[in-house]
């Protein structure tokens, strides 16, 4: 079995009464390609990065779960703004 490894990173900073944003993301290391995982060590999809002498995995894996919350629909956690309607 495989180590699961935890990495959380800072997606916005801290502004006014803003307290920032971070995502958490799980990966492993599996046959020299870093893999996201859930908590529970099972792959999120099929996306894998293979590993290069010298790189990583740790940061290869950060860049991963920024670029997979990208992948998602812009501002869909953010609040709506109605405008305002006349009668």
């Amino acid at each position: 079995m495989t180590d699961v490894h935890k990495v959380t990173l800072q997606v916005r900073a801290p502004r006014g009464t803003f307290p920032g944003e971070v995502a958490i993301g799980y990966y492993c290391v599996v046959d020299n390609a870093v893999v996201l995982t859930d908590a529970d060590g099972k792959p999120l999809g099929s996306d894998k990065r293979h590993l290069q002498p010298g790189d990583d995995a740790r940061l290869i894996a950060c860049r991963m779960v920024r670029n997979r919350g990208r992948a998602s629909v812009t501002g869909f956690n953010r609040p709506i703004v109605y405008p305002k309607t006349y009668y």
